[in-house]
């Protein structure tokens, strides 16, 4: 009787413990699961910021290419100011005749408007590119500690070490933590970036249309073609371009 009584205290004992256990693997198969996630959720974090980094790139390549076209236009007036300086120094342009210098002088003050705010444009995508730079640099970091941490876990399901998995679930916290610091702070500079290169981009894109409404260009045109010959002339040239063009691929 008492080694009867005493197999079934092992038996009850055993089965406690192994119950134990199974809680125990079910409780590491979960957090295993859960840091699997945040894996997952940092890779795709990081892509996405990746490519979020590309497409303000090629903006901001945009952005600085049209403050290289208005300061190059700018130094091709300056240019021409300078040789309308050597003329009227000279005289050679008639008392109370038609000068071309204003005009020069007007498209000098525009264009250097248009440079200054494309060149504004462009330095405001500097704080959304950076700041994209450091929102994927944040979600590798969490992705990194995440990746520990479910080492970790899988170290405490081999080994049935529950030290390990206090410690993967640390570390998950710390991944958490680090996720949600990244995409608060990159959600601020976004935000703010986004409004300064809108309002950006607006006072430019309002400064080339009132030059482009004020023909200008047109009204120069006119000046030194009053009567449409010239513009004639050249229209006739490239009409009999193109039928010879024609007639020679009809030759053919």
């Amino acid at each position: 009787m008492a080694g009867a009584h005493e197999k079934l205290e092992h038996a009850e004992h055993a089965a406690h413990s192994g119950s134990h256990e199974g809680g125990h693997n079910k409780l590491f198969g979960v957090t295993m699961a859960l840091i699997g996630v945040l894996i997952a959720f940092c890779s795709a974090m990081v892509g996405s910021e990746r490519n979020e980094l590309t497409r303000a790139m090629i903006e901001q390549t945009q952005a600085h290419s049209d403050y290289t076209a208005a300061s190059t236009k700018l130094r091709l007036i300056m240019i021409e100011l300078e040789k309308q300086h050597a003329r009227v120094a000279a005289a050679r342009d008639p008392q109370g005749g038609f000068s071309p210098v204003p005009r020069f002088i007007k498209l000098a003050n525009d264009y250097t408007k248009e440079r200054n705010m494309a060149k504004t444009w462009a330095d405001t995508y500097r704080p959304l590119v950076g700041g994209h730079f450091d929102a994927a640099e944040g979600y590798e970091r969490a992705q990194l500690i995440a990746e520990i941490g479910i080492v970790l876990a899988s170290l405490g399901v081999l080994l049935v070490s529950r030290p390990a998995w206090m410690l993967s679930v640390i570390l998950s916290v710390i991944c958490v933590f680090q996720l949600g610091r990244t995409f608060v702070h990159t959600s601020n500079v976004v935000r703010t970036s986004n409004e300064k290169i809108h309002h950006a981009e607006e006072a430019y894109t309002e400064l080339r249309k009132s030059h482009v409404g004020e023909n200008d260009d047109e009204k120069a045109i006119e000046r030194l073609d009053a009567d449409g010959s010239i513009r004639a002339a050249i229209e006739a040239k490239a009409k009999n371009r193109q039928s010879d063009v024609s007639e020679q691929e009809a030759k053919k």
